[in-house]
């Protein structure tokens, strides 16, 4: 008998419908896929779900909702999911589940979205939308989720690894970039009880942290230094990190003003992560205007991309781990 895949309905483009697009509801969506699906042979079953939204509207607290919903099917001995969720804080929400599972080897997970609804956004009989990537993103979604463990970002033909992906283009259907995973076909051995009673007693605790946990972003933009020095001593207010995206390979400028507000945030408990404004190349300390900060504490991303750091960061912070100064590459 074929194992079903547990599918998560998050909002998104995927099911989206109408003129402006908004998710449909998930009693309204839900039948018509899971229909379709059935009609091609494909074995699923959703789990409940009531975060339902455009993504872009997503924070810590609802990442952590869809951790618990993962955590209590597996508990259950649920292995196999798929969640569909919107573009915009796909590879964000991917990255944060990524660390959250990574204890768990024989789980798999994987997460898609679309660039077009599956349906024809003006017709209110929900017919099938034949330009949209979405019915061939959950496809193949589905057919990796079937086959492989670990957790997955799945977009226009392409398996990515989950912890460092990143939303490169805002309207062709290839807009995902990052590094191809690498199967393990492994045969994984099955996670103690005692270790996913363990996860599942934290949820309470994580919920509430993620309330209050705050990651800022601070763009360089070529002003007068006392500006970046300034966005960094505001954001450290009630920051627990900061990433700075710098020029080039992660440059910065340097002035006595930014690397006073660098080193009182350090001094605070404030993490900062320097990474770059590039979406290919990485960083590193081969300009001097980039390696001087890493002399103050900085911590340098490498090639992870933004949405890798704050869902890495995301989940250590939660777990009051973030001051592991070896979960990020340094220089």
């Amino acid at each position: 008998m074929t194992t079903p895949i547990h599918l998560i309905y998050a909002g998104g483009t995927f099911g989206s419908h109408g003129t402006p697009l908004s998710p449909l509801l998930a009693d309204v969506f839900l039948p018509i896929l899971t229909e379709r699906l059935a009609e091609q042979n494909y074995h699923i079953r959703v789990l409940d779900n009531d975060v339902i939204k455009d993504s872009s509207t997503l924070t810590p607290t609802e990442f952590v909702h869809f951790y618990r919903i993962i955590l209590d099917a597996y508990a259950t001995g649920v292995r196999r999911f798929v969640l569909l969720t919107g573009t915009d804080t796909l590879s964000f929400l991917a990255a944060f589940l990524a660390h959250a599972l990574a204890d768990l080897p024989d789980i798999s997970l994987v997460i898609t979205g679309s660039m077009q609804p599956l349906f024809i956004p003006e017709l209110a009989d929900y017919q099938i939308n034949k330009d949209s990537d979405a019915w061939t993103n959950l496809s193949d979604a589905l057919g990796v989720a079937s086959k492989h463990t670990g957790v997955y970002v799945q977009f226009y033909h392409k398996s990515l690894i989950a912890n460092n992906t990143q939303k490169i283009n805002s309207q062709i259907h290839d807009a995902f970039d990052g590094v191809v995973a690498t199967f393990d076909n492994a045969n994984h051995h099955a996670v103690p009880s005692t270790a996913i009673e363990h996860k599942t007693s934290e949820l309470a605790n994580l919920q509430t942290r993620a309330s209050t946990t705050h990651i800022h972003a601070i763009y360089a933009l070529p002003n007068a230094t006392d500006i970046l020095a300034q966005s960094i001593s505001q954001a450290a207010a009630n920051a627990c990190a900061i990433i700075l995206i710098g020029y080039g390979a992660g440059n910065l400028p340097s002035s006595p003003a930014i690397i006073h507000a660098i080193d009182d945030a350090i001094a605070r408990g404030v993490r900062i992560i320097c990474t770059t404004m590039c979406p290919f190349g990485g960083t590193n300390s081969n300009y001097a205007a980039g390696a001087w900060q890493y002399e103050h504490g900085v911590w340098a991303a490498g090639t992870l991309s933004i949405a890798g750091i704050y869902g890495q960061a995301l989940w250590l912070s939660l777990n009051d781990k973030l001051s592991d100064a070896h979960w990020m590459i340094t220089p």
